[in-house]
């Protein structure tokens, strides 16, 4: 999330700071942006990209390049349906072009003041009894609290771009995040499973976080890795108190055992798109709603939404091109559940 400004020949130049605004606009439909740069260390920077009309999409930017006077920075790098943006800085201002999705569009953007503070600080955690190059990323929130409820959250690797999305949501709204690596699909048993030993290995890291009330802790799994990853959260040294299913394929009641032996132990939130086609949505739901009952376990299906759980854009009824947007209903119903699992 942080990058070399990249000024070797141009010494004398100040580094790219600052907090910039200004529209995009598409088909006549203006959507505002925002967008803080600042300086981390001697020529490191790093950058957050805001939608003050669309909460919930705010994201800590990726790839991350500058070099005077051309910026270039990206949401998801190699997810379709991300955002993309090639700028030239001409003063306070910054002129050039923004991609999302299949949507391209000029834009100008003007420096006003000084970027805003990032309101967690990230760091890099070990993640014990794995390859030395296991790594995650630590978010934790910076005010006045001395211990945060928290989501060990457990990518797939389609899509791990939106799970650091995800992640800056959370953190931002008082959750300690532990964003693991993505791990491809196994089949193998829990023993050998890459996602249930990365799962282990996320909840375990929590214990021993400072910052981390250890009462208040959840894992948080996309995709097919689910039934693997969440046996971690039934260890008792665990110590996991919720868990939230994103995207899990279950195609029969077997399948589902899993999740109804998890929810008799721990709430749990399934979490659906109506418009995700890289699984049976509808017979998901149908044998997963189910065994999720009591506890406070709930599926929720989001009409519209992709994988992502997000509305992409289109043209309405009168010809009006609206913007992508997180599904309906799905920020406030996601912190409401998880607030609700994490009273003191």
């Amino acid at each position: 999330m942080s990058a070399c400004s990249g000024q070797s020949e141009k010494e004398s130049l100040p580094v790219l700071t600052g907090h910039f605004e200004g529209p995009v606009t598409y088909q006549g439909t203006d959507l505002r942006v925002t967008l803080d740069v600042r300086e981390t260390t001697s020529g490191q920077i790093q950058a957050d990209m805001h939608f003050p009309e669309i909460p919930g999409i705010s994201f800590p930017v990726a790839n991350l390049r500058y070099r005077e006077p051309q910026l270039h920075f990206e949401q998801q790098p190699g997810q379709p349906g991300s955002i993309t943006v090639n700028a030239v800085r001409e003063g306070d201002f910054l002129r050039g072009i923004f991609t999302w999705d299949t949507i391209q569009t000029q834009f100008v953007w003007v420096r006003r003041g000084q970027a805003a503070t990032r309101p967690y600080r990230e760091q890099s955690v070990r993640l014990p009894g794995l390859a030395a190059k296991s790594m995650a990323s630590l978010l934790i929130p910076q005010d006045t609290a001395q211990r945060y409820p928290a989501v060990v959250i457990l990518p797939d690797q389609i899509t791990a771009g939106a799970a650091a999305t995800r992640a800056d949501l959370l953190a931002r709204h008082g959750f300690v995040v532990l964003l693991l690596p993505a791990v491809a699909a196994d089949s193998a048993s829990a023993a050998d499973s890459v996602a249930y030993h990365t799962a282990s290995a996320g909840l375990a890291a929590c214990r021993t976080e400072t910052s981390i009330d250890t009462a208040h802790v959840g894992l948080w799994v996309r995709g097919a890795n689910a039934a693997l990853a969440t046996q971690a959260a039934l260890q008792a040294q665990s110590k996991c108190r919720f868990a939230v299913l994103e995207g899990v394929p279950v195609a029969s009641r077997t399948q589902a055992q899993p999740f109804q032996l998890l929810a008799r132990q721990l709430p749990v939130l399934g979490l659906y798109g109506a418009a995700d086609t890289t699984l049976n949505v509808r017979e998901s739901v149908r044998y997963l709603r189910p065994v999720l009952k009591g506890r406070a376990s709930t599926v929720r299906l989001y009409p519209h939404a992709n994988r992502n759980l997000t509305v992409v854009g289109y043209t309405n009824a009168q010809g009006q091109w609206q913007w992508p947007q997180p599904a309906p209903g799905y920020v406030s119903d996601l912190l409401t559940w998880l607030r609700q699992q994490t009273v003191r």
